[in-house]
């Protein structure tokens, strides 16, 4: 059972991410994420931050410069009420610039120079929220459990004791600098995932999977779209 997005913002004007269950990360919070001022809830993309410029046409794009993930430094993240050290926040950074360099290589050019057709992607590591593996693979498997997780399932919610991730997202055009798009986006794993209930990490990491795997999956029905009027 694959990780569900639950809030993909980045939509690159068709739907670049698809927005899955539970909601979005609370407005107000994250304040410092890049273009943070312009992010705004779109009825277009439910449970979404999202900042998209005008007439921007994501179909040009075919490579990406992927840079280091950042970490954010708002006091306004918890990292599961300072849980979270800052050799295993490096850690998580350094596994979802691997994972988009990993899923978008598999069907377009990673450079490392700006040029024709080329789109930066600046990802900010914005907050985690651990995943409890003994308590949720208890309320998974036992029979109580797995009914309240059927009913979170459901209704979209994260599961008992998962954990998440929140990232945050800034599109620029490697030639000009100028930012095309801006997401803020938190990921869970379906509620009845119990896959995903193992290691304090094992959410945030499949969401970070899950998402360079839409993003790719969007690139693509991007590319395929054909032109206006055609």
């Amino acid at each position: 059972m694959k990780t569900t997005t639950v809030s993909v913002v980045c939509s690159l004007a068709i739907g670049l991410l698809v927005a899955g269950c539970s909601t979005a990360p609370k407005s107000g919070k994250y304040s410092e994420v890049p273009e943070a001022e312009k992010l705004e809830r779109d009825t277009r993309f439910p449970h979404s931050l999202v900042y998209l410029k005008e007439g921007v046409k994501f179909a040009q794009y075919s490579k990406f410069i992927i840079d280091p993930v950042a970490i954010y430094q708002g006091t306004d993240a918890s990292w599961h009420k300072h849980k979270v050290t800052e050799q295993e926040k490096q850690e998580l950074a350094q596994f979802a610039r691997a994972e988009f360099v990993r899923v978008l290589g598999k069907a377009y050019g990673v450079v490392d120079q700006p040029g024709p057709g080329v789109l930066r992607i600046k990802l900010t590591l914005t907050d985690v929220e651990l995943t409890t593996p003994s308590l949720a693979v208890v309320s998974h498997l036992a029979p109580a459990g797995a009914g309240i997780n059927l009913i979170k399932s459901g209704a979209g919610m994260q599961g008992s004791f998962m954990g998440s991730v929140t990232l945050a997202g800034e599109l620029c055009d490697a030639q000009s600098g100028t930012a095309v798009a801006a997401f803020l986006t938190k990921q869970t794993p379906l509620a009845l995932d119990v896959s995903k209930t193992f290691g304090k990490f094992s959410a945030a990491r499949s969401g970070i999977t899950e998402s360079a795997e839409k993003f790719k999956a969007a690139l693509e029905r991007a590319h395929a779209a054909p032109a206006p009027g055609v």
